[in-house]
């Protein structure tokens, strides 16, 4: 097939930092792009519409908002082929939505004519980063992120530090055989039922970021991070406990994360409204899977995905294909 490729990688969200306080900015947050699993999409000019592989119904619902909402733009009325490669499960808590809807946008505005569009229209396009930036900016740069929330619903929220992550420190990843986190409806219904988050916080959320878990990635000191990120876990999880019923997604994702910590990794937690759950370890390769192995051998039937993978340190690919 010729056209284009695109290939870009998973988000972790470690937690919001404010939302329900008219007077401050909502959300804002960080988070880390993981070069596995990905999402990789192929586009080219066909005759008519076609979109085919895992997640196509997605993206033929993403094909009909853009025309129905951007019917004045000629760029979106020449049809193309798209195929879905590879694509993650969706509402996991590793962002797929975002990233399936920018890869695509992405693969059309270059097809079509117009390269490099600015990051802004393509969230615009796709209706991404309505709350959190995370996935927006890690789409455009990869890495560690962290965002400033909204100060109105129009733009997209600021990218206030972007930081390459150690490359030594590996990062597991494992999915439970959990239901789905909270996502569309459900998800707005419940930031509209949330008790708003106490200043003082969200004071305490920003100072873990600013002063405990971003020095920790520039002087690569893992047990540092480890804590800070457990901390800051623990209270989002605390004031989303309304939501999803607990901390964690469910009982058993407490489970796992305690066991993480018992095989010797740092910072388990879960990333978004979950199910997906991550830990870090910069131990060897070999030591890593002796306790993956161990993890499994404990809780294998109630584990869908188990892997492990590294940080992603850029944004998205493009490849053309001849």
């Amino acid at each position: 097939m010729s056209g284009i490729r695109v290939t870009t990688a998973s988000r972790l969200h470690f937690g919001l930092l404010s939302w329900g306080n008219p007077q401050a900015r909502q959300f804002g947050g960080c988070g880390l792009m993981i070069a596995q699993p990905a999402v990789v999409i192929e586009a080219a000019r066909a005759r008519a519409w076609q979109v085919e592989g895992p997640q196509s119904a997605r993206v033929e619902r993403l094909l009909k908002e853009i025309q129905e909402c951007w019917h004045e733009d000629t760029l979106f009325r020449e049809p193309c082929r798209i195929v879905v490669r590879d694509a993650p499960p969706e509402h996991v808590g590793l962002g797929v939505g975002t990233q399936l809807s920018l890869a695509v946008a992405r693969a059309l505005f270059e097809l079509l004519g117009e390269p490099n569009p600015p990051l802004e229209r393509l969230a615009c396009l796709t209706g991404r980063g309505k709350r959190s930036g995370i996935g927006l900016h890690g789409f455009a740069q990869g890495g560690f992120l962290v965002d400033g929330g909204r100060k109105s619903a129009s733009g997209i929220p600021p990218l206030l530090s972007r930081l390459t992550f150690p490359a030594a420190w590996s990062v597991v990843l494992v999915i439970p055989r959990a239901s789905a986190g909270l996502h569309g409806v459900d998800e707005l219904q419940a930031f509209e039922h949330l008790p708003a988050i106490a200043p003082a916080i969200t004071a305490e959320l920003c100072r873990i970021v600013l002063l405990e878990l971003m020095p920790a990635v520039v002087e690569h000191d893992l047990e540092t991070f480890g804590q800070a990120l457990g901390t800051l876990q623990r209270t989002v999880g605390s004031c989303f406990a309304p939501a999803q019923g607990g901390v964690y997604h469910a009982r058993q994702s407490e489970q796992i994360i305690t066991a993480l910590g018992e095989l010797g990794f740092q910072g388990a937690g879960q990333s978004s409204w979950g199910p997906a759950l991550y830990a870090f370890s910069d131990r060897p390769g070999s030591e890593i899977a002796a306790a993956v192995d161990a993890l499994r051998a404990r809780f294998e039937p109630e584990l869908a995905h188990v892997l492990v993978t590294r940080a992603a340190d850029s944004g998205a690919s493009l490849t053309r294909l001849d």
